[in-house]
């Protein structure tokens, strides 16, 4: 019954996962094409910017809320306290951090440039606070966010052809990305009536800041290779940099996001065996997680790599060359975020060594920070996908050695080697589609379909096993 469960709700996330990259890969092409590089890159970096003080107002509030909700699913009285307690902190942080954000938009010359657009940033914080997607993933309810998200993406996708036709609305385009936090806010605080009544005392009740600070700064951390590389590279080297960077960004997002849809799903189910004290349940889930991220992240990483090009030429037209060879220094690092996601999100955050966490994205910021400062300045996006490949490394790395000390889990290397050879074919494919066929996307279509149908009967056995055949 319970991985049925997690079967249907890994079947809900991925569904919510897909539709946010189809609805980007619809939007993407349509705005770039309108925009070009420069403006797009614009739009990225004041986004990026909104994004990185969004850590601060949310600190760890989204793992926290889903780690402590999915502990009292069960009784609606603790429920609704640990709810008030976490959304009153979420508000205070929120709170301190707008006020910090008005001040630098006024004061920085780089930011004071764009007041409309980071005025409305401004609103995408404030109403984040409210979105309250942790409440629900903590309780499992995977159904409702992903209909709600997939209803508003597709109003998002509307907004976008409807309203924006020329290279000189990206503020409204803008607007529009914020629109959808918004909306998404006023639906979940309406709708979160039904599971939770909360009080006016629980909310100032501060139990939880000290864990939230100690989750929020291994976001913050995390974030110095994530969203803080791009404000970066924003200021030393240009919007246009930033736009070749971001669209280099664009699969690695997608990919990241199949594997963090199965460790959202898996954070509640994990906490709660925890909770329970089922070890070996535990452990069984977490060998079917490294076998998934072992079978699907090696093969589509090294055959999109080969297709680098093609993916660039088609998702944003022949003026984001630039954008190629950051893809595919970036790539490798969906495999070590792959890893990384399994040994923190299902393993060390259920099991509460939070520390742990901490210490693995100190380093990895060190990292970002030495090489932001010494690479990016000379080799702009190219310096900051190697700043990103570089700092999930060694945080991933970092991961290994501290389960591995504490064999806390066995880690199947064998599984992953075992996957890189088994790939070889299908990469091989590619390398032929790539060079034998000019048209980029025939090429890419030739590719995708020979590629898989080659994989699929590689790995037949596997796929019956995650499909439950």
């Amino acid at each position: 019954m319970a991985l049925t469960s997690i079967k249907k709700n890994f079947a809900y996330k991925s569904i919510l996962n897909l539709s946010s990259y189809v609805a980007a890969f619809i939007v993407f092409p349509y705005t770039s094409h309108i925009f070009g590089a420069e403006r797009i890159g614009l739009v990225n970096f004041v986004d990026n910017t909104v994004n990185y003080f969004l850590l601060f107002a949310t600190m760890g509030i989204g793992l926290l809320g889903v780690r402590e909700i999915a502990a009292v699913k069960h009784d609606e009285r603790e429920r609704s306290r640990v709810f008030a307690n976490i959304l009153g902190l979420n508000l205070a942080f929120t709170l301190i951090t707008l006020i910090v954000y008005a001040i630098a938009v006024l004061s920085i010359p780089r930011l004071a440039a764009h007041p409309e657009m980071f005025f409305m940033g401004g609103a995408k914080i404030l109403f984040t606070a409210l979105v309250i997607e942790w409440f629900f993933s903590g309780m499992e309810n995977f159904r409702y966010i992903t209909l709600r998200s997939i209803a508003i993406r597709v109003l998002y996708v509307v907004a976008v052809f409807l309203l924006i036709n020329n290279r000189d609305q990206y503020i409204l385009y803008f607007a529009i990305t914020v629109a959808s936090v918004v909306i998404n806010a006023l639906i979940n605080i309406f709708y979160v009536r039904k599971f939770v009544r909360p009080s006016w005392r629980d909310m100032f009740d501060m139990r939880y800041t000290r864990t939230n600070l100690s989750l929020g700064l291994y976001s913050i951390m995390t974030s110095m290779y994530l969203t803080l590389n791009v404000v970066y590279l924003g200021f030393v080297a240009g919007d246009t940099e930033v736009g070749y960077y971001t669209t280099a960004f664009k699969l690695n997002t997608v990919m990241l996001g199949l594997f963090s849809a199965f460790t959202n799903v898996m954070l509640p189910r994990m906490s709660a065996l925890v909770a329970a004290g089922e070890k070996e349940e535990f452990q069984i889930m977490i060998n079917k997680s490294f076998s998934a991220v072992a079978t699907f992240s090696i093969p589509l990483v090294l055959c999109s790599m080969v297709m680098a090009p093609q993916i660039i030429h088609i998702l944003a037209g022949n003026d984001f060359d630039g954008a190629i060879l950051p893809m595919r220094i970036i790539l490798p690092a969906v495999i070590m975020a792959g890893i990384a996601q399994v040994l923190a999100i299902q393993i060390i955050m259920p099991l509460k060594h939070d520390r742990t966490l901490l210490i693995a994205s100190a380093i990895g910021a060190t990292i970002s920070i030495i090489i932001n400062i010494f690479v990016v300045p000379h080799l702009a996006s190219i310096g900051s996908a190697i700043v990103l490949l570089s700092a999930e490394t060694v945080v991933t790395g970092t991961y290994i050695v501290y389960v591995i000390r504490k064999k806390i889990v066995k880690i199947p290397f064998k599984l992953f080697v075992r996957s890189l050879l088994l790939s070889l074919p299908c990469v091989a494919i590619c390398i032929a589609c790539a060079h034998l066929i000019e048209n980029p996307f025939i090429s890419l279509a030739t590719a995708l379909v020979t590629s898989v149908a080659c994989w699929c009967a590689i790995n037949f056995r596997e796929l019956r096993q995650y499909l439950g055949i």
